[in-house]
């Protein structure tokens, strides 16, 4: 009997995307359900986390930890960006749950790090997964600047002026300077 876990990851906190976590959980115990001799030990789910470092991944280094004691045999995750977006940790953490016997498949990107060519595959998405990381940072700080031009205010706490419907109106109170 192959002992399985499953890693999910959205990386906001978001109504919807707390949505996306229950449909990633439903969809990997059908999975998992669907493969004999296979059992679900525990699924493990960071919530409005970052998948460029692993340091505030509670769920995820418990998972690691948890793994390389020898609760599993497989760990289960939907695609690469799920599991990291920086390729050194991804290769890394991989190599070490290898080692430990564990596999680690990504599903969409069909990726098994117990196949021959596996490794050469998890590089490359892994590889997209943090470029495409930086690349949705680099557009979110184009959007900011672009609206802070229109005079868009971001956050609701700008002391000494007013915060209405996203923009300052005014002087509220002069800050001294002693």
């Amino acid at each position: 009997m192959k002992r399985v876990a499953v890693y999910c990851r959205v990386s906001t906190d978001h109504e919807d995307q707390k949505n996306s976590i229950e449909n990633q959980k439903l969809y990997f115990e059908e999975y998992v359900s669907q493969h004999k001799g296979w059992k679900l030990i525990e699924i493990y789910a960071d919530e409005g986390i970052t998948g460029t470092s692993l340091r505030k991944r509670k769920n995820f280094n418990r998972m690691y930890r948890d793994s390389l004691e020898g609760k599993y045999d497989i760990i289960l995750t939907k695609e690469v960006c799920r599991f990291a977006r920086n390729t050194v940790d991804t290769l890394e953490k991989t190599r070490e749950l290898k080692k430990a016997n564990v596999e680690v498949r990504f599903i969409i990107d069909n990726i098994s790090t117990f196949d021959t060519d596996g490794e050469l595959r998890l590089t490359i998405m892994a590889g997209l997964a943090q470029d495409e990381s930086r690349r949705i940072s680099e557009r979110v700080q184009f959007g900011v600047i672009q609206s802070m031009k229109k005079g868009v205010a971001f956050g609701n706490i700008i002391y000494g002026y007013d915060f209405v419907r996203d923009e300052i109106t005014g002087k509220k109170n002069k800050i001294s300077s002693k």
